[in-house]
């Protein structure tokens, strides 16, 4: 029915849509980088990760602590939660993630 599709809105992209918002919610604040700014080792960066949204990517992680864990791990979470976007996306959000990777 053309002129509706805004009714159908909800039913395509919602859960998406939610998905972005809450993701969004858990981007790290000002205040966030000010006391990540103030650690003064990888350890006291993982305490303060740890109460944020990022707190468990590096739960697992009992070795030393070195930046380039820490880069990998962010990485795989941003691939993973990329992944899940371009899977439960209709068109045309479907054609532009497959197009940006």
């Amino acid at each position: 029915m053309p002129g509706y599709s805004e009714f159908y809105f909800n039913v395509d992209h919602g859960y998406l849509e939610g998905l972005v918002r809450g993701f969004k919610a858990g981007i790290l604040t000002s205040a966030d980088y000010v006391n990540l700014a103030q650690c003064e080792t990888l350890e006291d960066l993982k305490l303060h990760l740890q109460t944020t949204d990022y707190g468990n990517f590096l739960a697992n992680e009992t070795g030393p602590l070195t930046i380039s864990t820490i880069d990998e791990k962010l990485k795989t979470k941003l691939l993973t939660e990329f992944h899940y976007f371009r899977n439960h996306a209709f068109e045309p959000l479907a054609t532009f993630l497959n197009f940006v990777t």
